[in-house]
């Protein structure tokens, strides 16, 4: 990932081997901190391609493209959702199905495209889902914590229909700075995501894909704890509240199985739609 991000906004060899030496410097990538999660790890890389970039937000382009990709699916996509004898179901598999769209593979060479064809195969366990739906029926509000470009216009199907069927009012979280391709508040509001949801930034500071609560802004924080339904998007969310007790009986991940040590965790096929109640 560091390496094709990096090759993004730099063509020197000599610059990116310099780039690729100081990164593998750091003491998780050397075994000597085991007690770290990934997203804390891609902090570390991120600062470094900050460094030799230049640039605050490396992928924006990327990003952007991502967004105007999905958004040319919208209108076909939504008409699929409303024709569907299961609309939940049939917007749940997609929004999980946009988290696909993930800079850890290839940025603009994921096929966005090819995600209707993929949905009728793809995995889910039936059972979650419906605990999903009974936690959506009993809350009048839910807090969702975002995750990538492009992603996030198959969130905003995924609320539009909640809201169409559930009287729900939706808060949905970004993050603050630039790292990956992951959403903040600009590409929330490119997209759309204000006409069915509020939206508001994690209020971290540092270029971090994932949320720790302890980091968050005190209103972020504040609005979860209050909150009976957190639903959390992609593997970054899941790594750094999975573990966090405040959490525990309130909060359910969606994520897609694109590694196989989240498939074997979640005991998933290859590329299945995970829906993990904590």
């Amino acid at each position: 990932m560091s390496l094709d991000v990096i090759r993004t906004s730099i063509d020197d060899e000599t610059q990116i081997k310099r780039f690729l030496t100081e990164v593998l410097k750091l003491k998780p990538l050397r075994g000597e901190n085991y007690f770290i999660t990934s997203p804390e790890i891609t902090r570390e890389v991120w600062f470094k391609i900050r460094e030799f970039s230049g640039l605050e937000d490396p992928l924006k382009s990327q990003k952007e493209e991502q967004n105007r990709r999905a958004l040319k699916l919208y209108s076909e996509v939504k008409g699929l959702i409303q024709r569907s004898n299961d609309p939940v179901l049939e917007s749940l598999k997609l929004s999980i199905l946009g988290n696909s769209l993930d800079s850890m593979g290839d940025i603009l060479g994921f096929p966005i495209e090819e995600m209707l064809k993929w949905l009728n195969g793809s995995w889910i366990d039936l059972k979650a889902v419906e605990e999903l739906r009974r936690k959506i029926g009993e809350v009048r509000k839910i807090i969702f914590l975002g995750d990538n470009c492009g992603e996030i216009v198959f969130d905003k199907l995924f609320i539009e229909t909640l809201r169409n069927l559930y009287e729900v009012e939706v808060v949905y979280i970004t993050r603050t700075i630039p790292v990956l391709n992951d959403a903040l508040l600009k590409d929330a509001f490119f997209v759309g995501l204000d006409e069915v949801a509020t939206i508001m930034e994690n209020g971290i500071d540092e270029p971090l894909p994932g949320t720790f609560l302890s980091m968050a802004s005190e209103e972020v924080r504040d609005l979860v704890n209050d909150s009976s339904l957190v639903i959390s998007k992609g593997l970054g969310n899941f790594d750094t509240l999975s573990e966090d007790e405040t959490l525990r009986g309130k909060i359910s991940f969606l994520l897609r199985g694109k590694c196989y040590p989240s498939c074997t965790a979640h005991q998933v096929p290859f590329g299945g739609l995970i829906i993990h109640h904590f």
